[in-house]
C-alpha cells in the first residue's frame, strides 16, 4: 500500500500539512492535499526534492504548479490501462499491415496482368496506356509502403514509451515508498537471485535482521511523523554502511533486513557494529518543533549461510538472534550459534 499510516498518524499529518498548504495560493484540492501529504510523510523523495527546489527558488505553489507536481510525481501508472493501450496499438499495426499486404497482393496480380498484356502485340497508344497504368500502380504501392514504414516508426516509439512506463511501475512495486529501499517483495526477489548464483553462495552470505528499539514508545512520545523520520533515517544509515551489491529492505513496520554478499560472519559483525554505533550517535530533528532527539537505538541479529541452508533457515536464525538481542537489553548484536 502507498499509504500505511493509521488514523492517529494521519490526523497528526493533517494538522501539519494544513499549515503548509495555507502558506501557498493553491486551492485546498485533493491533488494539493496529496502533494503535501507525501511531502510531509516523506514517502516520495522525488516529489520532496522538487517541492524543496521550488520553495528555495521562491516559487509559490499555485494551482498550476500543484497540478504539475501531482501529474509528474504522484499519478500512479495504471498497468491495466497500459496493457489496453498496447493491445490497441498492436491491433492498429496488425490492421495497417493487413491492408498493406492486401495492396501488395493486388499489385502482384496487376503486374501479372501487365506481363500478360506485354506478350501481345500492342500499338503505341495501348503500350503508352499500359506503361502509365504500371507507373500509377507502382506509385500507389510505394506510397502504401512509405505509410506503413511511417506508421511502424511511430508505433515503435509508442511501444518503447509503454515499456518504460511498465518497467517503472514494476520497479515501484518493489520499493518501500517511505524509505526508498526494497520492500519485502523486492527483497525476496534480490534474495532469489543471490541464492540462484552458486558462485555468490561460495563467496559467503550473511543476513542481518534489524529492529528499532522501543519504537512504539517513540511514536507515542514524539508522534508518528517523527517515527517515520526515524525509519527513513535508519534506512539511509543502513544503506550508507553497505556496498552496492548488498540488499537492504524494510520488511514492514520498524523491521529491516540486510543481505550481505561476499561476507563471512566476522565481516557481518563489523558491518552490524558500524550500523549500530552510527544510529546510536545520530540525532533526529522533529518537524514541528525542530527539536533534535537522540538516544535512538537498534537491535541486530546475524546469521551466516552454510551448505544445506535456504533463505527461510537464514531468516529464522537471524530472527532468533534478534530476539536474543532484545531479551538481553537491546542496542546490541547477537550472532546465531547452533545449540
Amino acid at each position: 500500500m502507498r499509504y500505511e499510516q493509521d488514523r492517529n498518524a494521519s490526523a497528526e499529518i493533517l494538522r501539519l500539512l494544513i499549515q503548509k498548504m495555507a502558506a501557498h495560493p493553491a486551492a485546498f484540492t485533493p491533488p494539493n492535499y496529496t502533494v503535501w501529504y507525501e511531502v510531509v510523510t516523506g514517502i516520495n523523495p522525488a516529489l520532496s526534492k522538487a517541492v524543496t527546489s521550488l520553495l528555495d527558488g521562491g516559487h509559490p505553489l499555485d494551482d498550476e504548479t500543484i497540478e504539475n507536481l501531482y501529474s509528474k510525481h504522484i499519478s500512479e501508472v495504471n498497468t491495466d490501462e497500459q496493457r489496453q493501450r498496447l493491445q490497441n496499438l498492436l491491433g492498429k499495426i496488425a490492421g495497417f499491415t493487413a491492408e498493406t499486404d492486401k495492396q501488395a497482393h493486388e499489385f502482384g496480380d496487376s503486374l501479372q496482368a501487365y506481363g500478360n498484356s506485354l506478350k501481345q502485340d500492342l500499338d503505341a497508344p495501348k503500350l503508352g496506356a499500359l506503361i502509365n497504368n504500371i507507373a500509377g500502380d507502382t506509385d500507389k504501392m510505394r506510397g502504401s509502403m512509405q505509410s506503413l514504414q511511417t506508421e511502424l516508426a511511430a508505433s515503435k516509439q509508442q511501444v518503447e514509451q509503454l515499456n518504460k512506463e511498465l518497467e517503472s511501475a514494476r520497479g515501484e512495486a518493489l520499493i518501500d515508498p517511505l524509505t526508498g529501499i526494497l520492500n519485502r517483495r523486492g527483497f525476496e526477489g534480490a534474495v532469489k537471485l543471490t541464492f540462484d548464483d552458486a558462485s555468490a553462495l561460495a563467496k559467503g552470505i550473511c543476513l542481518l535482521m534489524i529492529d528499532i528499539d522501543h519504537f512504539k514508545k517513540i511514536n507515542d512520545t514524539y508522534g508518528h511523523l517523527f517515527g517515520d523520520r526515524v525509519i527513513r533515517g535508519i534506512a539511509e544509515t543502513v544503506k550508507s554502511k553497505v556496498r552496492g551489491q548488498d540488499s537492504v529492505a524494510r520488511l514492514g513496520g520498524e523491521e529491516f533486513a540486510v543481505l550481505l554478499t561476499e561476507t563471512d560472519t566476522a565481516g557481518a559483525q563489523v558491518v552490524a557494529e558500524h550500523i549500530r554505533q552510527s544510529i546510536e550517535r545520530a540525532k533526529v530533528r522533529r518537524m514541528d518543533s525542530q527539536e533534535q532527539i537522540s538516544g535512538i537505538t537498534i537491535s541486530i541479529g546475524v546469521s551466516t549461510f552454510t551448505d544445506g541452508k535456504n533463505i527461510v533457515d537464514l531468516m529464522d536464525q537471524a530472527d532468533k538472534s534478534l530476539y536474543v538481542s532484545k531479551q538481553q537489553g537491546r542496542n546490541r548484536i547477537t550472532v546465531f550459534a547452533p545449540a
